[in-house]
């Protein structure tokens, strides 16, 4: 796993965590998105703020086509990678 993974993996957990007022360590990693309630409006400004904090413009499907923070995470971790290569 890479830093960057990382990274992203626990920016995404901290802002599930804040939006749900959760601790952090009961936001699962590999829990499908749709399993923490969330409603469209989330999804949608939730892929506006991590896109800011990535650097990167995200598409509005992010979340259906990587349902989970491991998956989106990996993804925009490679994508970074190949950027940047």
């Amino acid at each position: 796993m890479s830093e960057s993974h990382n990274s992203i993996e626990s920016w995404m957990v901290t802002y599930l965590a804040d939006l749900l007022d959760v601790p952090a360590d009961e936001v699962s990693r590999t829990m499908p998105f749709e399993s923490f309630g969330l409603d469209s409006a989330a999804i949608v400004v939730m892929t506006s703020d991590l896109a800011k904090w990535v650097g990167m413009d995200l598409k509005s499907d992010l979340f259906f086509k990587y349902p989970d923070i491991k998956s989106v995470s990996e993804y925009l971790a490679a994508t970074q990678l190949k950027r940047a290569g």
